[in-house]
């Protein structure tokens, strides 16, 4: 009721229903080739800033999944922002997909379904992606202190962040690696069941 008389006052015409119809738009399916969604609810990709230090998840992070699947949004769009490498971290508790992690990860993928399953009677329609960062010039792996690796001076971000871009180049071959270290996690988040992943990158 607030929204919709902060609408009206803002002279906006958005119609807002009061109640989530079962049978309403967001309630309405999506297709798009083969891909099939079964509502348009969706988990929108947040890093918790609760994995451990090694990159796995957490008890956190796993209660934080089953409620993604109780939802019962049908698009989990990244579910969690996962960094690629140590070094891509935007803080010391992000995730990341590597090879000592990916079981972990998977797991958490297994829990949302079955959370999923349990709350929705099926995991009909749902798609789960995983969304894959390297925070760049905004990368702080190891405290609070900025780490960052940026690909070129910004003669305004520089300056704002007491960044010294010649001393955080990436040079060509590290963005090359950078690159491989991408395609390594997607191929990882492939065998664990993902639907898609989603790059991003700072």
């Amino acid at each position: 009721a607030n929204f919709a008389a902060h609408l009206r006052a803002a002279g906006l015409d958005l119609p807002v229903d009061e109640v989530v119809a079962a049978d309403g738009p967001l309630a309405a399916p999506f297709n798009l080739g083969a891909i099939a969604i079964g509502n348009r609810f969706a988990i929108q990709p947040m890093e918790g800033w609760d994995g451990a230090l090694d990159g796995a998840p957490s008890e956190n992070t796993l209660r934080r999944w089953r409620r993604f699947g109780a939802s019962g949004a049908k698009l989990i769009w990244g579910g969690e922002a996962v960094a690629v490498r140590h070094d891509g971290r935007a803080n010391p508790n992000q995730l990341t997909m590597t090879e000592h992690t990916q079981g972990a990860i998977a797991g958490l993928r297994e829990a949302l379904v079955a959370a999923h399953r349990a709350a929705m009677g099926d995991d009909r329609g749902l798609y789960i992606g995983l969304q894959l960062t390297h925070s760049g010039r905004f990368s702080r792996p190891n405290g609070k202190r900025l780490e960052p690796r940026v690909l070129y001076a910004h003669p305004l971000l520089d300056r704002k962040f007491n960044v010294d871009a010649g001393a955080t180049l990436l040079s060509d071959g590290e963005i090359r690696t950078l690159i491989d270290d991408y395609v390594i996690a997607a191929r990882r988040a492939a065998d664990c069941g993902f639907d898609f992943v989603d790059l991003k990158h700072c």
